[in-house]
Order: C-alpha cells, then sequence, then structure tokens
C-alpha cells in the first residue's frame, strides 16, 4: 500500500467493515422472523460464511453493489459487443454479471472470494443467467485474465490503488484489454480516459497495448496495421 496514508487506510477499513456487518445483519434478519426449522440451518449458515465475508471485507472490498444510476455510463467505457468476453473482479451477488450480459451480450464471468457472495450469486444466476453467464470463486489475484476483452473492478483504495495490483492486471491481461475502475485510479498506468461526469470518477486504462496488426499488401515495412 504504498503511497496511502495509513490513517486513511484505516479509517476506510473500519467504514467498510461496519457496511458488510450491516448487510450481514439484513440478511441475518429472517432467521430471527422464521419457525426453528428455518432459523436454525439459517444462523448455522451464516456462522460458517459470515466470518469470511468480513475477512475479505477487511482484506479487499465490502460488499456494496455498484449503484444502478452509474452501470450505463460504466458499460459505455466498457466497449463490449455481443462474443466479447466480460470479467468482473469482486463480482458480489452477481448482478453486474447479469447486467453487462443482458445489455451487450457478451460472455461474461464474475470472480468472486468470499463463500457467502459466491453463493447468493450462483442463486442468482440459476433463477435470471443464463449459458453467457458464469460466477467463479475465487481470488482475483490468482484467477488467469488473459481471455477478457474487458475487465471491471470496484474496490477500495487499499486493493485498487496499489502496486500490487497493477502489476497483477499488468501481466495478467492480455494486449488490448481494457480495465474500467470505479472510483479510485491504479497508480502506475496511464488513464486512457477519466469520466467525471458521475457520482464517482470512473478511470478507463489499457495496461497492456495491443499488439500492431499484420502489414496489408502493399505496406510491408511501413509498420502499418491491416485493414
Amino acid at each position: 500500500m504504498d503511497g496511502l496514508d495509513p490513517g486513511f487506510v484505516a479509517a476506510t477499513r473500519r467504514r467498510d467493515l461496519l457496511l458488510t456487518l450491516v448487510m450481514l445483519g439484513i440478511l441475518l434478519t429472517p432467521a430471527w422472523l422464521t419457525p426453528d426449522w428455518i432459523s436454525l440451518p439459517w444462523r448455522i449458515t451464516f456462522a460458517i460464511l459470515g466470518p469470511p465475508a468480513v475477512y475479505f471485507s477487511w482484506r479487499y472490498s465490502p460488499w456494496w453493489p455498484t449503484p444502478s444510476a452509474e452501470l450505463p455510463r460504466i458499460l459505455h467505457h466498457l466497449a463490449l459487443s455481443p462474443g466479447d468476453a466480460f470479467c468482473d473482479l469482486g463480482a458480489g451477488d452477481g448482478r453486474m454479471v447479469l447486467w453487462v450480459h443482458r445489455a451487450t451480450g457478451a460472455r461474461c464471468v464474475g470472480i468472486e472470494i468470499s463463500p457467502l457472495q459466491y453463493l447468493l450469486a450462483q442463486t442468482r444466476l440459476a433463477v435470471q443467467g443464463t449459458s453467457g453467464t458464469t460466477i467463479r470463486l475465487g481470488d482475483l489475484f490468482a484467477a488467469d485474465l488473459s481471455g477478457f476483452d474487458a475487465v471491471y473492478i470496484w474496490g477500495t483504495a487499499y486493493l485498487v490503488s496499489t502496486p500490487e495490483f497493477s502489476g497483477h492486471v499488468r501481466t495478467a491481461l492480455r494486449p488490448g484489454a481494457r480495465l474500467v475502475s470505479y472510483h479510485y485510479p491504479v497508480p502506475g498506468l496511464k488513464a486512457e480516459a477519466i469520466d467525471t461526469d458521475g457520482l464517482r470518477p470512473v478511470y478507463v486504462y489499457v495496461p497492456v497495448p495491443p499488439r500492431p496488426g499484420p502489414a496489408s499488401p502493399g505496406s510491408v515495412g511501413e509498420g502499418l496495421p491491416a485493414e
């Protein structure tokens, strides 16, 4: 977390931990309002899955969905077409994966490290999803991102604005792939665009420049991409 103020990081983590506890409390509420044969399994499930959700909110980001009003703006910067491949890093309950697929026809994958959010996302996709949507349980730093045309993240400053994350996307993304970061910039990467016309900034990157295309006939040696 080089370059980040330790006091800012500590305050942000406390806030994010509180947000996660509130979300868990909301999800746990039905356990106290239903018969024991429902509430007991519910409480046991949360006793197992709740602690990892709290830890990963502290380590990476809290569970806080991208605001619906911001989705069209983010979609514009993803610049996806039918048949393209999209990845949501930190997919939460899977709503971003579903929305992008429905809006663009792209093949959409979400990566989520918290088992609780992963199960919620799998349930959502089982009910609303299609063959073009997938959720994977795993760490974004271990994910193979080489097959995606565009990647999206809404992370905390102590996740996104770090050399660790910047170095990962430089090596994991294929040439020409876009990275769209909501709210926080990625250090060490030059933004192709910065959109401030919304609730929070949107940063657009191409961490690995596209490779030059093959020369067209008659232009060998001129270094021009094929038409």
